[in-house]
This record gives structure tokens, C-alpha cells and sequence, in this order.
């Protein structure tokens, strides 16, 4: 960050390979493609004019995570916005199914016998808090510490929705007979 703080346009371009897919795949999953492209460039910009504003009082990924969030909620502010609860697709860089990321194995085994639309479909049941939440944890690998530092609820709160998230998850697999 400091590279970046000195206008080094190499240390922007790394910055921006390492966190382009990620911020991209978390609008993505969460207000859908459409917009996600845009939102995902509105954040580097903001990266980039806020650069000295960075105080190395936290890890780079977060504060970038919070401004990608920030920059969400500001599109959700905006006039011309209209709230759909839509997930056009829900794949990794690799084009796997969402829930690629780190769970335990009997989460993982559930997860693996659903298919995408299903996935799709019991996500957009989760309220918007908890997509987002679930979002940040799977898709962007932030820890449940960066969540609850993005979100301002602490980390016990933050493991709580997870496990809520994940439960209503398992029971909408289960309800419509995917399991």
C-alpha cells in the first residue's frame, strides 16, 4: 500500500490483479452482473483517491472490502436504484459452484449434491444482512474478524449469522428435496 501511496502505477496494477475477481464475484453474487462490473471499478477508483487515506491500522483487504461495501450501500441509496433479490450466477473464477470455499466436510458434502440454481434459489431466501454476510465469508474468504469489522457487530455475532445463514441454507435443500 505504501507503493500505491507513492503513485507507483506497478503496486495499483498488482493491487488490482490480486483483488479484481473477488470484489467483482462479491457484487456479482449480490445485486447481480448487470451492475457488478461498474460497482467493482467505482471501488478501485475509490481505492485509488482514498490511497492516502490508508492508515496501516488494518490489513489492506479490509479496508478495500470496506469500501467495497460502502460503495454497495451507496448504490442501494441511490435514486435510480431498484432493489432485486436476483443471483444471474453463482460460480468461482474457475466457474465452480459458489461454496468452493474452506467449510467443514459435512457442509461441504450438502453443498456438493445441490445444484446451482438450487444454491441460487435457497440464497435469495436469506435477508440481505445474512447474503451479504455469507457472501463476505465464502466468496471473499474475509475472516469472521474482517466481517465484523466491515459490518461493526462483533465476531461473535458475525460466527451466529453464519451458522443461522448456513442452517436455513440445509433446510431449504432440504424442503425442496435436494438432500
Amino acid at each position: 500500500m505504501k507503493l500505491i501511496q507513492l503513485d507507483k502505477k506497478h503496486a495499483f496494477s498488482e493491487l488490482y490483479s490480486r483483488y479484481r475477481v473477488p470484489l467483482y464475484t462479491y457484487f456479482h453474487g449480490l445485486i447481480g452482473s448487470t451492475l457488478a462490473e461498474e460497482l467493482m471499478q467505482d471501488t478501485f477508483i475509490k481505492v485509488l483517491n482514498k490511497r492516502m487515506s490508508f492508515r496501516f491500522e488494518s490489513k489492506v483487504k479490509t479496508w478495500i472490502w470496506a469500501i467495497a461495501k460502502n460503495t454497495l450501500r451507496d448504490h442501494w441509496r441511490s435514486v435510480d436504484h431498484k432493489m432485486k433479490n436476483s443471483f444471474d450466477s453463482l460460480v468461482t473464477t474457475e466457474g465452480n459452484e459458489i461454496f468452493e470455499a474452506p467449510l467443514d466436510s459435512a457442509e461441504t458434502l450438502i453443498l456438493k449434491k445441490v445444484t446451482q440454481r438450487q444454491l441460487e434459489d435457497c440464497i435469495n431466501e436469506l435477508p440481505v444482512d445474512q447474503k451479504e454476510i455469507v457472501f463476505c465469508h465464502v466468496q471473499s474468504e474475509l475472516t469472521n474478524q474482517e466481517i465484523a469489522d466491515l459490518s461493526n457487530i462483533s465476531v461473535g455475532a458475525v460466527k451466529s449469522i453464519l451458522f443461522r445463514s448456513k442452517e436455513k441454507l440445509i433446510d431449504c435443500f432440504k424442503r425442496g428435496g435436494h438432500l
